[in-house]
């Protein structure tokens, strides 16, 4: 998952020939460490992930690792 900061929107490019756009409230596992947790990304002043109420705020210049469902 990398960041694409011309539409200030996250986007998935391995899966598809070109890349991807994710919007609030899509659900995703994000690798942290070896495991892959169950989340949501969501918009509020900036992105963030949502893990069972506890909020993760994105860091635009690091990809992250993502299973799509």
């Amino acid at each position: 998952m990398l960041y694409d900061a011309r539409y200030d929107r996250w986007t998935v490019w391995d899966l598809y020939a070109k890349p991807c756009p994710l919007h609030c409230g899509e659900a995703f596992d994000l690798k942290v460490g070896q495991h892959f947790l169950p989340c949501r990304i969501e918009m509020d002043c900036e992105w963030f992930i949502e893990f069972s109420n506890t909020k993760f705020y994105l860091h635009p210049d690091v990809s992250y690792w993502i299973r799509v469902r």
